[in-house]
């Protein structure tokens, strides 16, 4: 009786091992309402398992690459001003960054009558 108890327990045990692998993550760096640069070409990057697919997408690109040592970076070509966009990264997770732009950021620093 033991061993017939044992042998689904352990196959249950096991399927929530499988079930603790790693998903994609990102960099603070990435986040909703964020601004890319326009006119170049821009890096995407984060961390995900050994030998993951991932997908970035944005503006009708797709870019693919797989995860090694843990990391993996994708370069989207050269992007246009347009309407916020939704930036999409696909994996065994996905992860969808919202009201994302394209442009350029100033920062201006100096005397009060700058």
């Amino acid at each position: 009786m033991f061993k017939r108890t044992l042998s689904p327990l352990l196959a249950f045990a096991l399927a929530g091992v499988a079930n603790l692998q790693a998903e994609i993550r990102m960099p603070a760096i990435f986040t909703d309402n964020m601004v890319l640069q326009r006119g170049v070409n821009v890096p995407v990057w984060g961390f995900a398992s050994e030998g993951e697919h991932i997908t970035v997408s944005f503006q009708g690109q797709k870019q693919s690459t797989r995860a090694k040592d843990g990391k993996w970076m994708v370069t989207l070509k050269p992007l246009r001003v347009g309407r916020p966009g939704e930036l999409t990264i696909d994996g065994r997770n996905r992860i969808q960054l919202k009201n994302v732009v394209v442009g350029e950021v100033w920062i201006c620093s100096g005397q009060s009558n700058m």
